[in-house]
C-alpha cells in the first residue's frame, strides 16, 4: 500500500522522549523550555454549527478532544506538535453492532491499516500551518505547527472500531447499534470513540481509492465539526470566532471538512482549536496571550 506520502512526520521515540524531558524540566513563565500537556482540550465554545438556513446557529460547538500537545521553545524552530495516539479494534467481524460488514482476518486488516496515520498526517501539514504569538512573557515568536499520528492500543486518545461496511443503503436494517447508517464513519470526541469504514472509496486504505476520510474524520478528534449540508442533522456550515474577536461563516463547500474535494488541510479555521488549546496552555504556565495569528 505504501504512504500517501514520502515525507515521514511521525517523531521517533526519541524525539519523544526529548520532548516530555523537556517539558518536565520547564521552569515557571520561561521563554526557552517545552510546555506540554496530554489528554483533554478545550472545548472553547468557537465553533459553532449552523442550521440548515445557513445562519442561525443550531446550538452545538466545538468539542472538547483528546491529544498530546507540547509547545516547544527551545529549539531554533518553535514548534507545536500535536500528537493523537489511536487504538485500533477489529470489529470487521462484528456483524450484530454493524450489519454489513465483511470480515477481514488480522494480517489483512494490519495491511489495511498502514495507510491510515500518513493520509492523515500528509493532509494536516500539507499547508503546513504556523501560530504567529505575542504573550506577555516574551514578545512575538511564531511556531510552526506538526500533526502527528499513531497506533497505540495501550495507551490512546481514541478508540476506533474499524468496520467493512460495502452497503451505503439508509434502509433501518442497516443501521448500526448507535443509531446510524452502518457504513457512515463517525467520530465521538465526547466518549473518546469512533468508527471508521475501510470498504468507503474514500478511505486511504483502498488502493487506487481516495485519501480524504480518516483526514475528515481526524478533524473531529481536534474538535472541528462537519461544514457540509445534513438535513438529518439539521446543520449547513459553521461560524468560527478567532482570538481577535474576527469571524468566518462558513456553509457548504470543497473543503476538506465538507465534501472533501479538496484533500488537504488548508483554511485558517482548521487550526483554530489548536491555538485555543496553545493559548491554554500557556496560561497554565501562567503565560498570558495577548495576540495570536493563525499563518
Amino acid at each position: 500500500m505504501g504512504k500517501t506520502s514520502s515525507t515521514d512526520y511521525t517523531l521517533t521515540p526519541d524525539e519523544l522522549t526529548g520532548l516530555r524531558d523537556k517539558s518536565a524540566s520547564a521552569v515557571e513563565a520561561c521563554c526557552d523550555c517545552v510546555y506540554r500537556k496530554d489528554g483533554k482540550h478545550g472545548p472553547f465554545k468557537k465553533i459553532t454549527q449552523l442550521k440548515k438556513d445557513g445562519v442561525t446557529p443550531n446550538n452545538q460547538y466545538d468539542n472538547a478532544f483528546k491529544a498530546e500537545i507540547f509547545v516547544d521553545g527551545a529549539s531554533a524552530n518553535r514548534q507545536v506538535t500535536v500528537l493523537t495516539r489511536l487504538a485500533p479494534l477489529n470489529a470487521t467481524a462484528d456483524a450484530a453492532r454493524y450489519p454489513g460488514t465483511v470480515a477481514l482476518d488480522s494480517a489483512a486488516f494490519a495491511k489495511r491499516l498502514e495507510s491510515i496515520p500518513p493520509a492523515i498526517e500528509a493532509a494536516w501539514n500539507a499547508r503546513p500551518y504556523k501560530l504567529k504569538i505575542t504573550d506577555t512573557k516574551c514578545g512575538e515568536r511564531t511556531f510552526s505547527v506538526l500533526f502527528n499520528v499513531n497506533f497505540n492500543p495501550s495507551n490512546h486518545h481514541f478508540s476506533i472500531d474499524f468496520v467493512n461496511v460495502g452497503a451505503t443503503s439508509d434502509d433501518p436494517k442497516w443501521v448500526d447499534h448507535k443509531g446510524d447508517q452502518s457504513w457512515r464513519s463517525q467520530v465521538n470526541p465526547g466518549s473518546s470513540s469512533a468508527k471508521f469504514n475501510l470498504a468507503d472509496t474514500r478511505s486511504a486504505s483502498n488502493a487506487g481509492g481516495g485519501s480524504t476520510l480518516e483526514p475528515h474524520e481526524y478533524g473531529h478528534m481536534i474538535g472541528l465539526k462537519d461544514e457540509y449540508r445534513d438535513d438529518k442533522k439539521d446543520r449547513n456550515g459553521c461560524k468560527y470566532t478567532f482570538f481577535n474577536g474576527s469571524t468566518e461563516t462558513v456553509g457548504p463547500n470543497n473543503e476538506l471538512m465538507s465534501n472533501m474535494h479538496i484533500t488537504t488541510a488548508q483554511p485558517e479555521r482548521y487550526c483554530i482549536t489548536i491555538s485555543y488549546a496553545v493559548i491554554a496552555i500557556f496560561a497554565e504556565n501562567d503565560v498570558k496571550v495577548t495576540k495570536l495569528e493563525i499563518l
